[in-house]
């Protein structure tokens, strides 16, 4: 079990270089002026998790030992998204033992990226919660836009017994569901016609349905509708190209 004290947590030390540096800048602030082309790439967006880290525990300095407790969780959550985030696909390996070493109270937090979705697992006393949602708007929504677009989170979320997901196969199983559903070109992928032939449109987001509708469906089966509190968000996005194969969009993280 996680173990706390009462010595301040100490931040990893890092580097950012200047790309880094202005992915950030572009991604968390959103200037007036952005990048006409798309800038994502793994080392930019550890970068931005790496920052997000590192906040947290400044915050988490400035608060009493009491409170460190509450925020611990927290920070657990972000240190595990950066983690697995750090490669170009989740790791089965990785992903089976976070899921198999959660405590009550504890969050995890992975990016599917290939299905354009997110899923959030809550550890209750007796129930685990089980939330998904899109994690990059369609961008004919954005553009289509007046200001920002208004987004609800999360989406569906489905309450699964511990006893079920302490089973010695629902961790395997669920993290070689989430591993493939990472890297999988599915059919929710946008497409276009070029030359009389359906091919892959990179511009747009996928569907995320085979997350949040399909592993939904799977959890549905082995639990029931859970009532979590939602929020409506201001999102701010964009769809910026010129002279770029991709356009640039905020990141998903």
């Amino acid at each position: 079990m996680l173990q706390y004290s009462n010595s301040r947590v100490k931040r990893q030390s890092t580097s950012t270089d200047h790309s880094g540096l202005e992915y950030i800048i572009n991604h968390v602030f959103c200037p007036l002026k952005l990048p006409q082309g798309n800038d994502h790439s793994l080392e930019n967006d550890l970068a931005l998790s790496q920052a997000v880290v590192n906040a947290a525990l400044a915050f988490n300095d400035q608060l009493s030992y009491e409170k460190q407790l509450l925020w611990m969780s927290s920070l657990k959550m972000l240190r595990s998204l950066k983690n697995s985030i750090r490669l170009s696909t989740l790791s089965a390996k990785e992903v089976e033992s976070q899921i198999s070493a959660m405590y009550n109270k504890d969050v995890l937090v992975y990016m599917i990226r290939a299905q354009n979705a997110a899923v959030v697992m809550r550890k209750l006393e007796y129930e685990t919660i089980f939330e998904s949602f899109e994690i990059s708007p369609d961008p004919t929504a954005v553009m289509g836009a007046k200001g920002k677009l208004i987004c609800s989170y999360p989406g569906p979320a489905i309450a699964v017994p511990n006893t079920i997901v302490g089973d010695s196969t629902f961790p395997s199983e669920l993290a070689n569901f989430l591993v493939h559903m990472d890297q999988d070109v599915l059919d929710a992928a946008a497409t276009t016609t070029k030359a009389k032939s359906t091919v892959l449109e990179e511009r747009d987001t996928a569907h995320p349905r085979y997350i949040t509708e399909l592993l939904t469906g799977i959890l549905r089966g082995l639990g029931s509708i859970a009532d979590v509190p939602r929020i409506r968000k201001r999102i701010g996005d964009d769809v910026l190209w010129d002279s770029a194969k991709l356009p640039w969009r905020r990141s998903p993280l």
